[in-house]
């Protein structure tokens, strides 16, 4: 289980840093700690929103049900 645990706290880490990385080159400097936390909350924040409209949307999908119509004899 820690090992387990510990992959995916590498992996949150590999993926926090390549995220800083590329918003960092996009923007052409290096961020301070302070702008990378506000930009690091603003990118989460956006994560949960594209999260729940996601599920919404699947949720729509499986209630919306299309039945072919079968060729008359």
């Amino acid at each position: 289980m820690y090992a387990q645990s510990n992959r995916a706290d590498r992996s949150r880490g590999q993926m926090e840093a390549a995220a800083r990385s590329a918003i960092e080159t996009h923007a052409g400097c290096a961020l301070t700690d302070a702008q990378w936390a506000a930009a690091r909350a603003r990118l989460l924040e956006f994560a949960g929103i594209l999260r729940d409209w996601g599920r919404k949307t699947a949720a729509l999908r499986r209630g919306n049900v299309e039945v072919l119509c079968q060729p008359e004899p």
